[in-house]
Order: structure tokens, then sequence, then C-alpha cells
């Protein structure tokens, strides 16, 4: 196995096989200890077992746990160097997969081993999707290290340190109501002068997580993604994997039927936005519609539908 594949795996955190839930039915864990949301602190490698661990720079991502198994991960760093165009060459694809990683899914710990156990159900890479993945973790206080269990590769591992961000306080009635996992069910483009449903789409398992501490993290797969020939994509296998894949964490403002994401790192090595998002909760969904925009001479608008996975108990471990 070569080094960037072994980087590649532990990246996403493949460590063994283990048995756990999967996101559809998630069961509740045995701890509440780690249910809240993280920020990365810290990213280290190491090239193979025994070896000098290598800490990478600028490391930013974000981790979140609901109270009845549900769990999101985006690991990226910042500093990464833009696409040319508005779509990645082959060799861009390939250094995106280095530099941006993440999934979302079940997971379940087991406290005797101090073993986090994750059923990935969407990923940015599509071959952990529907595999069982184990992580090793020990808390201490608001710290929490996580890393690749190891294996009989002789490869090295990754461990990472993460950083409790307490819930915002005073949350009005709409954050309150807006906190939770929510998976994607459909998503339409709709003509504004008449209604009619233009276009539709629906996707892998998908998910936008509205966190009590003020942050949202959006995983969105596309359908039908082929797996890799072998676990190290081509530039082209990285270039198709990318495509229609919507992934990113940020800030997050809520106000009545209105919603902000202020985008802090994107699957595309962009620089950080914010996009303006309106909402309507029809429990236990939530419909998110964009601003308008010209498609093809029409003018519409993109409606999201989601159902609701958790919510601000679940969130906040209250559960």
């Amino acid at each position: 196995m070569t080094r960037a594949l072994a980087v590649l795996i532990v990246g996403i955190g493949v460590g063994g096989i283990v048995q756990s839930p999967s996101a559809q039915q998630a069961t509740p864990t045995k701890t509440s200890s780690l249910v809240g949301t993280w920020t990365l602190a810290s990213d280290e490698r190491q090239a193979q077992a025994g070896a000098e661990w290598s800490r990478i720079q600028n490391p930013r991502g974000l981790l979140v746990y609901d109270g009845v198994g549900h769990a999101l991960e985006i690991v990226t760093r910042a500093g990464r160097a833009p696409y040319a165009a508005n779509q990645p060459t082959p060799a861009e694809a390939r250094a995106t997969f280095e530099s941006y990683g993440g999934f979302w899914g079940g997971y379940r710990i087991d406290e005797q081993r101090k073993q986090i156990a994750y059923h990935v159900e969407g990923a940015v890479n599509p071959n952990v999707m529907g595999q069982d993945l184990v992580r090793s973790y020990e808390l201490q206080n608001n710290r929490l290290t996580v890393g690749s269990v190891p294996g009989a590769t002789g490869d090295g591992g990754r461990r990472w340190v993460w950083e409790r961000v307490p819930p915002v306080e005073n949350l009005s009635p709409t954050y309150r109501q807006a906190v939770g996992f929510w998976q994607h069910v459909v998503e339409q483009r709709v003509n504004l002068a008449t209604g009619a449903v233009i276009s539709e789409n629906r996707r892998a398992p998908s998910v936008i997580v509205y966190t009590p501490a003020g942050y949202v993290g959006v995983h969105f797969v596309p359908l039908n993604r082929k797996r890799f020939a072998a676990d190290e994509p081509t530039g082209e296998e990285a270039r198709a994997a990318l495509a229609g894949y919507v992934g990113y964490y940020g800030a997050l403002t809520v106000y009545p039927g209105m919603v902000f994401h202020h985008r802090l790192a994107m699957l595309g090595p962009s620089q950080g936005d914010t996009l303006k998002r309106f909402v309507e909760f029809a429990e236990p969904e939530i419909h998110i519609k964009f601003p308008p925009g010209q498609i093809q001479g029409q003018e519409s608008t993109t409606h999201v539908t989601l159902k609701r996975l958790s919510g601000e108990a679940d969130m906040l471990g209250n559960r």
C-alpha cells in the first residue's frame, strides 16, 4: 500500500469492521459524554507504524454527535489552492480527496474499549459508504482525541484532537426547532410564475445538521456514484466522485422563516461565503427554499425537503 493510499484511508477513518447501527435505524448510545458539537484543534498523521507523527498545518473540521446515534464529520485544512476554473481538473480532484474528507451515519460507543463504531451512510469517498468503521477515543474535559485503530498493514495512523463548543445561550424558538439532524428526501426546481416542477432530484443518503452550538454541516451525496477500482482513485475517478457533491460546514444564523449558512470550509477549495435560505417547518419535515434565480430563461427556485432524524433534546444530550 502506498503512503498516499494510507493517508487517504486513515483520513476517512478506516480502522476495522464492527457491528454498528445504520443512521436509518440509529439507537441510543450508552453514554451522552460525546454528544455535542466539536471543532478540530489538531490533525496528525503517521506514515507507518512506529514513525513520528506529522502535524497537518491549519486544520479545520466539524464533528457532531447527537444522543440517538447519529454522527457527522468533516475534516479539512485552510490554505488549499483554489481550482483554476469552475470544475476541477483530474489532478485538482485528487488533491481535494487528500485535503477534504468526511462522512455521516450511525455510531455507538464502547466505553470499555474506548472505541467509537460508525456505520457510514454518506461519505466523500464512495468506497466507504455502507461500511462499518471503528476509531479509538479519549475524552478529557472538553478535549476529545480520536484515532484510527491500528490494523495489520503497518501503515501507521491518524489522530485528531477536537474541542467542544458550548451551546448558544438563549436559543430562540425558531432556532430550537431547527436544531437536529435532517435527512434529504427530495429537491425540486420550481418555476416561480407557474409553480410547475422543472426538475426533481434525489440523492444517496444525505443530511444537513443544525447544531445548538451555532454550526451547520452538510453532506449532500449524489446517487449512483461509482466505487473506485482501487483504494486510491485515479484523477478521473476523483473528479467523477466529486461531481454533484455538496459538502461544507460553517457558522449558522437563524431568524424566523430564514437561515444563513456562513460557509467556513467547502469541498471545493473556495473562499468562504454566505448562503441565504428560507425555511418552513412541517414536522417531521423541514422545507428549505433557495432565493430565486434564472435557469434556462425561467425564473425559478430550488425547494429541498428533509425529514427529521433528531431534535433539540437529542442534540443537547437531554434524552
